[in-house]
């Protein structure tokens, strides 16, 4: 007898409730999870749109300035890698030319003793 109610027990646990179907939510059953665009009230439904549109702008406009940082980070970069091959170049034509050349200060000493810039 307690064999067949356990069993009995086990079934009505086991056994599909009636009813509507439910997606199943966070804190329970969501019963309106099968509602349409026009199940809500106009004006939600134009709200969401527009906040939907503002996201898409918003991510359009962030994907907008990586690329003008990117392009302003770049010629940045290029403009310093000119001016370090510019000081190379300078540097080795003063070495070439005078042969005691100071980078530090952009100076060599001539052969009267005085230091002079590089020219």
């Amino acid at each position: 007898m307690a064999l067949l109610l356990g069993v009995a027990a086990h079934l009505f646990i086991l056994a599909p409730y009636p009813g509507i179907a439910r997606a199943q939510w966070d804190d329970g059953d969501r019963r309106d999870w099968n509602r349409d665009r026009n199940d809500y009230p106009r004006e939600d439904w134009r709200q969401r749109d527009r906040e939907r549109k503002r996201r898409e702008e918003a991510q359009a406009n962030g994907v907008v300035a990586g690329v003008v940082g990117a392009a302003v980070l770049a010629t940045v970069i290029a403009a310093a890698a000119k001016r370090d091959k510019e000081n190379r170049s300078r540097a080795d034509y003063c070495i070439s030319r005078y042969g005691n050349y100071n980078r530090a200060n952009d100076t060599y000493r001539a052969a009267d003793g005085y230091t002079y810039r590089c020219e």
